[in-house]
Order: structure tokens, then sequence, then C-alpha cells
């Protein structure tokens, strides 16, 4: 198995369930929903016309993905910089 397998093994595991599971108990991450919740229910309240809604619907969903990829690749980069740190921590160790 390649050390880029490995790695999008894990990856996909600590960023799906296991994210979840910690982003529950998150206040802050908590608090952002209820924030998001609430700009969400203004958009409803303001009458727009449904094709607006879908311009809007869009462009959240656009920039959603964007930090979404944003994030999955800051992750990735940085648990080769973990994998890497350890690697070189070795070579000093066994040095």
């Amino acid at each position: 198995m390649k050390k880029k397998e490995l790695l999008e093994i894990i990856a996909q595991h600590r960023t799906v369930k296991a994210l979840d599971d910690i982003l529950k108990e998150d206040q802050d991450y908590q608090e952002a929903l209820t924030q998001q919740q609430d700009s969400f229910d203004l958009l409803d309240e303001m009458g727009l016309t449904a094709e607006q809604k879908i311009v809007i619907d869009q462009a959240i969903a656009a920039n959603n993905h964007c930090g979404a990829v944003y994030g999955s690749v800051a992750y990735r980069f940085g648990m080769e910089d973990g994998v890497r740190l350890r690697v070189e921590m070795e070579k000093i160790i066994c040095s």
C-alpha cells in the first residue's frame, strides 16, 4: 500500500465519522450553525423570487464546496507534514 493511499484512508475516516462526533460537542461550531440558520431565516423572510433563491443557493453551495475542498486539502497537507516530521525525527534519533 502506498503512503498516499494510507493517508487517504486515514483522512476519510477522520473527516467523516470522527469529525462529526467532535462537531456535535464543539460550542464554537454549534454557535456557527445557529448563526447560519438565523441568516437563512432572514433570507426566507425577504420574499425573494424563485430565481433569486436559486442564484443565492448556488452561490452558497459553491462557497461551501470551496471551503470543504480547501479544508480537505489542508488536512491532507497537515497529515503529510506530520508523517514527514516523524520520519525526520526517526533519522535524528537513529543517527
